[in-house]
């Protein structure tokens, strides 16, 4: 959410950006403040410790993977 365009939730402190909140599911009311790293490894740590459920990570759709190289092959 663009807290400079959208009236930040009263839950939410954000004083910079970005500010990251992580509401697991069951507990959307007490959302915990993400203060970790921003490379998509520190993410997947954070959501395999925190989240109610394992992440499922998906690879790249093979269509979507066919027109890029189409694209490149052009």
């Amino acid at each position: 959410m663009d807290a400079t365009a959208n009236d930040v939730p009263s839950p939410y402190e954000v004083r910079g950006f970005p500010t990251i909140y992580f509401a697991p599911a069951g507990k959307k009311q007490s959302p915990k403040k993400y203060e970790g790293g921003r490379e998509v490894s520190d993410f997947i740590s954070y959501l395999k410790r925190e989240a109610t459920s394992t992440p499922v990570l998906q690879e790249e759709d093979k269509t979507k993977k066919s027109k890029k190289k189409a694209k490149e092959d052009l």
